[in-house]
This record gives C-alpha cells, sequence and structure tokens, in this order.
C-alpha cells in the first residue's frame, strides 16, 4: 500500500491574518514547505528547505509574485538560492524577471531553448553568468533528506526551436525520503508519453498538473502512472482561457483525486517530511 505523504495542507487565504505571519516566516524544522503561489494566471512556486535554502520555480505573468514571496519570507531577507525557469512563456517568466531585480538570485537554471521574445531576450541579458544550462538529469540537494530532481529534459536542448515551447517545459519532482510531488509545469501529452516511455518511477503523492489543467496535458494514461492522492492546479480567477478544463476536473473525479486550485484556495501550502 502506499505510504501516505506527511504534509500540511492549507489554504493561506484562510489563515488568521494575525498567525499568517508567524507561520510565514519560519524556516521548516525539517523537510520542506512548498508554496503554490495564488500569482494570477500562471506558475510560481516557491520552497523553503530546513537547510535555510529558498527556491523559486517560474514566477507567474507579472509582479504579484513579490507580494506573495515577501509574505513569506522574513522582512530583511533578500537571497533566493535558486531560481528555476520552466520555459520561457510571458506567465512564468514575467514574475521570475521582476524577482531578479528585486531579490539576490545567484544560481538560474533554464534549458536554453530557442525563443523569440523580447521578455526572454531582456531575461537572457540580466542573467548573465549565473545561468546553468539543463544538460542532463541533474539533482539538487535541498536538506539532508530532500531533493529536487530534474527528470526532462534529459538532455541539452539549449539554442534549439520547439514547435511548443510548452514541451521545454522543466519537470521535476520534489522528493523528501519517499515523499514526492511532481511538478510538470507546462508539459503536455507528448512529454508524459516520454516520461512513459523512459520506465521512470513516476508516482508520486501529488502532482501539479501540467499547463494549468488544460487538456492538452493530464492523459488518464499518465495520471494512472503517476497515481497521486491530490492534484495542484495554479490557475488564475476567471482567466480568459478558461481553465482548468472541465475535461481534466471530470477525469480527476473519476480517478479519485482531490483536486486543489489557486483560483479557490489561494496560495496553497505543503509540508514534506
Amino acid at each position: 500500500m502506499k505510504r501516505l505523504l506527511f504534509w500540511a495542507l492549507i489554504a493561506l487565504s484562510l489563515i488568521v491574518p494575525g498567525l499568517l505571519i508567524n507561520q510565514q516566516t519560519q524556516t521548516p524544522l525539517s523537510g520542506l514547505d512548498v508554496y503554490f503561489l495564488d500569482a494570477g494566471q500562471g506558475d510560481a512556486i516557491l520552497i523553503r528547505s530546513s537547510s535555510g535554502q529558498n527556491i523559486l520555480i517560474d514566477g507567474g505573468p507579472d509582479n504579484l509574485v513579490l507580494e506573495k514571496i515577501g509574505r513569506l519570507l522574513p522582512y530583511k531577507e533578500r537571497m533566493i538560492d535558486l531560481a528555476i525557469l520552466t520555459h520561457p512563456h510571458a506567465d512564468h517568466l514575467l514574475g521570475l524577471i521582476a524577482a531578479l531585480e528585486k531579490y539576490q538570485i545567484p544560481k538560474i537554471l533554464s534549458t536554453g531553448i530557442n525563443y523569440q521574445n523580447s521578455d526572454y531576450r531582456y531575461f537572457q541579458e540580466i542573467i548573465g553568468g549565473k545561468n546553468t544550462i539543463i544538460a542532463e538529469e541533474t539533482e539538487i540537494k535541498l536538506s539532508p533528506n530532500c531533493s529536487l530532481k530534474i527528470i526532462y529534459p534529459d538532455e541539452n536542448i539549449s539554442g534549439q526551436d520547439s514547435k511548443n515551447i510548452n514541451n521545454s517545459s522543466i519537470v521535476s519532482e520534489l522528493i523528501c525520503q519517499k515523499d514526492k510531488i511532481l511538478l510538470m509545469g507546462d508539459a503536455e501529452v507528448e512529454v508524459e508519453k516520454e516520461l512513459l516511455q523512459s520506465h521512470a518511477d513516476l508516482q508520486a503523492e501529488a502532482i501539479k498538473l501540467g499547463h494549468h489543467g488544460s487538456k492538452t496535458a493530464s492523459s488518464p494514461e499518465f495520471i494512472e502512472q503517476v497515481s497521486p492522492q491530490t492534484a495542484i492546479i495554479t490557475v488564475g480567477e476567471g482567466n480568459k482561457y478558461n481553465l482548468p478544463s472541465p475535461e481534466t476536473l471530470d477525469e480527476m473525479e473519476k480517478l479519485g483525486i482531490k483536486v486543489i486550485r489557486t483560483d479557490l484556495a489561494g496560495t496553497i501550502k505543503m509540508h514534506l517530511e
């Protein structure tokens, strides 16, 4: 039987304001705190480890991410140890640029995929020598028992063109001992098929669904292989794309998977031991 994930799952918008500061500014005593930020129609994930590291994966579509991060980090803390750009679409990139302009971020991880966009060119200019290109599967140690493992892409795609930039997304696993959260970026069905064919151990207690719950991702075959208890959807309230799609929500219900959405719950906190 699958071991249950030991976590606290909290919609931060529901916490009493007087208690919010104490919960937000403490470094976890063990494991990881993972925050799926309610930063609008886009992805922004903040990870805080018991060893004191702050990791930011994407930044959402605008400067709202700065307000969200500001509520979670101590007032004088201006260091984010690592930022990861899963792919260069604006709803992941623009808030990351804002964070780079406000916080000290000594290390950046990206694919270096070719994408003709002025914001992406600006991002590449300001990161300079801080950038590390994904060239193979990479594991980043976050605490004695926890790590972030990049499982896709598993080769260097820097400078390459892509017909669908979503499918250049960095896919990663947050792992603490036997507990796991699978982070899909905006990867769609084509990437899911590649991961299934790789025979990797995809099972995870929770998954952040690809492409904000769009029907272009989260195929039944893939979700059945992951076999999560919980699906997180990062999505903006009343977004013009009508995401998440009814098809995706219906599939999660059929499979008995609990869905939690940032547009309804606000910022979502998970704790991994």
